[in-house]
């Protein structure tokens, strides 16, 4: 008997262990179906190639105009002025008055040392005949001779401070402005004024950094002015021989064309520096999707049944052209990739977006 109650009960268990598990098992295919009725995740995207453009890295530097030929004249002798022959700004050409001083003390002198000069010359001589008699002796023919070059040496050295009184200019060119009037005294070395030549050519100066692409002797550079658009190509003519220790830089000179006379010496401009353009590949910054390991873009590519699979690709980035992106290593130019909405993107994702024009999807 007892058997018997313990065999229904085990019967009635089962029956009911079976009708849980089958209700259980309809409602995991009821989700299943349920889940299978909604479409696969996919994302919109906007998309284009990949482009390549030629890439040049420039770098904008400081630099300084100089005059080919640039001084600030001064005197070499204190002295009254006695007249000013220029007006400030004006063009002289070389060896034109600028200032005289006064030379009345130097030219007394000079004439008291012509008076020594014509006595000593005729010392020389008489004694000069009187040692061929005998009558004197040779050391007093070589003191009048000696006599007769100190003279002439008095007079150079005094020829030679009256016309350093009388200040000229040393080439053509343009004066610079000055204050100074007739009957003023200047101390020695006196700054009385400057005096840039009005060349064809003029100098442009500049340094670059150790760290960017160093130019050679014969490059171009373009010049732009701090005022205005205008842009000016240079070439280099020389460079420095030694990297400044304090700066890191190395300096630089370039020759450009100042025919016009419009660039004026010590005037500041820009240089442009451009290393030669080499081929990159460029795609929208808005193509770009980043996470901790780095830059990606997201290839599109077709599946077996000819729809869109995200692809991420990793990537090195460049330079910015605008709304442009230079890749400079990851892409091999014939990607198709997604741009605007590439952030919503994943590996393997459905993507729906326009095809390119040359690839046709083929009929299912």
């Amino acid at each position: 008997m007892n058997i018997k109650r313990w065999i229904i009960s085990i019967f009635i268990i089962v029956i009911i262990i079976s009708t849980l598990g089958f209700i259980k098992f309809n409602q995991i295919q009821a989700a299943i179906a349920f889940g299978e009725s909604f479409p696969e995740p996919s994302a919109a995207v906007k998309s284009s190639y990949v482009e390549q453009r030629n890439y040049s890295e420039t770098s904008k530097v400081i630099g300084q105009l100089q005059a080919k030929r640039a001084i600030d004249i001064h005197n070499e002798y204190p002295g009254l002025i006695v007249k000013v022959h220029f007006q400030p700004g004006d063009f002289v050409e070389k060896n034109h008055v600028l200032f005289e001083l006064d030379t009345r003390i130097e030219q007394a002198n000079l004439l008291a040392e012509q008076a020594k000069l014509a006595l000593a010359e005729s010392t020389f001589s008489r004694l000069s005949k009187l040692l061929t008699q005998k009558r004197v002796s040779p050391d007093q023919v070589d003191q009048a001779h000696a006599d007769v070059a100190i003279a002439k040496a008095q007079i150079a050295n005094l020829n030679a401070i009256i016309d350093k009184k009388i200040i000229r200019a040393p080439f053509s060119g343009m004066l610079g402005l000055t204050n100074y009037q007739s009957g003023q005294f200047l101390d020695v070395n006196t700054l009385l004024t400057s005096l840039i030549a009005q060349d064809e050519k003029i100098w442009v100066d500049f340094k670059l950094p150790q760290t960017l692409p160093q130019l050679a002797v014969g490059d171009n550079v373009s010049v732009n002015l701090i005022a205005g658009n205008q842009r000016i190509t240079a070439t280099i003519i020389a460079k420095n021989s030694a990297i400044d220790i304090a700066a890191r830089q190395l300096a630089y000179r370039a020759e450009l064309d100042n025919s016009q006379l419009q660039l004026h010496h010590n005037q500041m401009v820009s240089v442009v520096v451009s290393t030669p353009s080499i081929p990159m590949f460029a795609v929208p910054t808005n193509a770009i999707a980043r996470n901790q390991l780095g830059a990606f873009v997201f290839s599109l590519d077709q599946d077996d049944s000819n729809n869109w699979r995200a692809r991420s690709i990793q990537v090195e980035l460049g330079a910015r052209q605008g709304d442009m992106q230079l890749i400079t290593n990851g892409l091999k130019g014939d990607e198709f990739i997604a741009t605007e909405g590439a952030f919503k993107l994943k590996d393997q994702l459905l993507v729906y977006t326009q095809a390119p024009d040359n690839l046709t999807l083929e009929e299912e």
